[in-house]
């Protein structure tokens, strides 16, 4: 019957052990697919939404100069073309304004052109031109096409082809068509425009950006090798998420964020679409490295957990009552303890065990004082909370010397929140919270109070100019604009201030503080009050 016990106990241990080691294994590979295959849609949707804001700036740009050339047509000058000279000069002075206008002209109706910046093509004839055509009856806007009768008339330093947008409309006095209004923009706006938000994008390594036109898909901007080349249709229909993975001709790779242009307001838009491409072995390095790292650690925890199954496995199988009593002894008196068995190498790892059960009781006490921590501190800026604020109070009340409590709320921030919503706000509570810690010269504490106020508390024995200048200081230095997610937002800050005497109770001093912080917002707001 031993020689049965002894088999039974190494059949069991081997068999936990395998259970272990399968299910780690198992939950490792599940775990690390799920984890990577996250870590690749993140990638894929900032790409994604790189494209989108591209995009949405290249209509923004179209739609305000689409709008300036219907402004223009209003003009008297425009509209009847008597005086050909102010007809002009009213033609530069928008170019002026506006350089990326390469040729601004107003056309009679029979495509002569009347009138032109720089005198260029006046007396000749437009009428075959898509600008003067497309224009007899609607306003015009063509996709971007090479020059032709421009060539050679407009400055070209860089030598490379000149690339045009046409945009025109017609001219009409009592329902009749007297002209139209036709104007070229140069295509060096996108490439500015395109420069400048590589630039803005730079921590985004090896990124590379095309706009492709609608009409044959042709690259209109992008790598120098791939411009005027046409891409296969299948690289312009993205997943829901506006991402996909491709292989471009070079045979490598590429995770692809896409984004239609749709127009802005009343400009319909040209259908470009916008593309941002990734080496896919760059976008997703992060992914693989991730995986293999998760792969290492499920396997070496597999290992370690099959160890503790076979010590498991050991455990139940030995006589557990010696133990059972002992342990049932303890519960009763501390001082006694599990009975030694020597050469029973079985009941001294199972000591080892209890041990570290102890430590382990012990870390989970320390990890209960850290959530107790937690709550007495703001989730979303880190100051302490009421909470907090309760426990920093109940030690200030043993102080005998006097506090300063500044009472800040800001200025202007309902309306952040209003235009670009409360997560926009929490960012600006974040960096406020972040300004007040860094301007806390004296020895004192700041707290978050609730939405957007304050309370500074002063553990110093301060002058009035000294408490002025520090106040002073902060609305200052809150009033200064804060740069979060491309947008510049500026608020402000009122304050309001009491002293608190020996003999005054904390909760009374901080009624005080929140009445002169009335005052502050009362008398025009940005200042700071003193309660008397």
């Amino acid at each position: 019957m031993h020689n049965w016990s002894i088999r039974f106990d190494a059949l069991l241990a081997l068999l936990i052990a395998v259970l272990f080691f399968i299910m780690t294994l198992c939950l490792t590979f599940l775990i690390s697919h799920r984890a990577t295959d996250r870590l690749k849609e993140e990638v894929g949707t900032t790409l994604s939404a790189t494209a989108y804001q591209l995009a949405d700036k290249l209509d923004h740009y179209m739609w305000s100069r689409t709008a300036e050339v219907n402004v223009l047509r209003t003009l008297p000058t425009i509209q009847q073309p008597k005086n050909t000279e102010e007809t002009r000069d009213t033609l530069q002075q928008l170019q002026q304004q506006i350089p990326d206008f390469s040729w601004i002209g107003v056309v009679a109706p029979d495509g002569q052109v009347l009138a032109s910046t720089g005198k260029i093509l006046e007396g000749q004839s437009i009428k075959e031109r898509p600008v003067f055509q497309q224009a007899q009856k609607k306003p015009f806007i063509g996709d971007v096409h090479d020059a032709v009768l421009l060539a050679k008339l407009l400055p070209n330093p860089s030598g490379e082809p000149l690339q045009f947008v046409d945009i025109s409309t017609p001219l009409f006095t009592n329902g009749k068509l007297t002209g139209v209004l036709a104007a070229h923009l140069s295509f060096e706006w996108a490439k500015e425009i395109e420069q400048s938000f590589q630039s803005s994008t730079a921590q985004i390594k090896d990124v590379e950006v095309f706009i492709v036109s609608k009409q044959n898909r042709t690259v209109l901007l992008g790598p120098e090798q791939w411009r005027g080349k046409t891409l296969p249709a299948s690289f312009l229909s993205g997943n829901q998420a506006g991402y996909q993975v491709s292989t471009w001709k070079n045979g490598q790779e590429y995770l692809t964020g896409l984004a239609k242009s749709k127009g802005y307001k009343s400009y319909d838009g040209l259908g470009w679409t916008v593309l941002v491409r990734q080496p896919s072995q760059v976008a997703f390095s992060d992914a693989s490295t991730l995986k293999t790292y998760i792969l290492i650690a499920g396997l070496i925890a597999s290992l370690l957990t099959a160890l503790i199954g076979w010590f498991v496995a050991r455990l139940l199988t030995r006589p557990l009552q010696q133990i059972t009593q002992a342990a049932e002894a303890m519960q009763h008196d501390p001082l006694k303890s599990i009975p030694y068995h020597k050469g029973i190498r079985e009941v001294e790892v199972l000591s080892i065990a209890l041990r570290q059960l102890t430590t382990t009781l012990r870390y989970t006490e320390q990890e209960r004082t850290t959530y107790e921590s937690l709550a007495l501190h703001d989730a979303l800026t880190g100051l302490p909370n009421r909470n907090g604020l309760s426990d920093y109070l109940d030690l200030l009340s043993l102080k005998d010397y006097n506090q300063v409590y500044l009472y800040l709320d800001l200025d202007g921030f309902k309306a952040i929140n209003d235009q670009y919503g409360h997560a926009m706000g929490d960012l600006v509570l974040i960096e406020v919270a972040d300004r007040l810690q860094k301007s806390l010269r004296y020895e004192g504490m700041v707290a978050r109070l609730g939405g957007d106020e304050f309370l500074i508390i002063l553990n110093e024995i301060l002058s009035l100019e000294e408490i002025d200048r520090y106040g002073k200081d902060i609305i200052h230095t809150l009033s200064y604009p804060f740069v979060l997610n491309q947008h510049v937002l500026q608020i402000g800050a009122s304050i309001g201030v009491a002293i608190r005497s020996s003999e005054e109770s904390i909760e009374h001093v901080i009624q005080r503080a929140d009445m002169a912080l009335y005052d502050s917002k009362k008398h025009g707001k940005s200042r700071l009050t003193f309660h008397q």
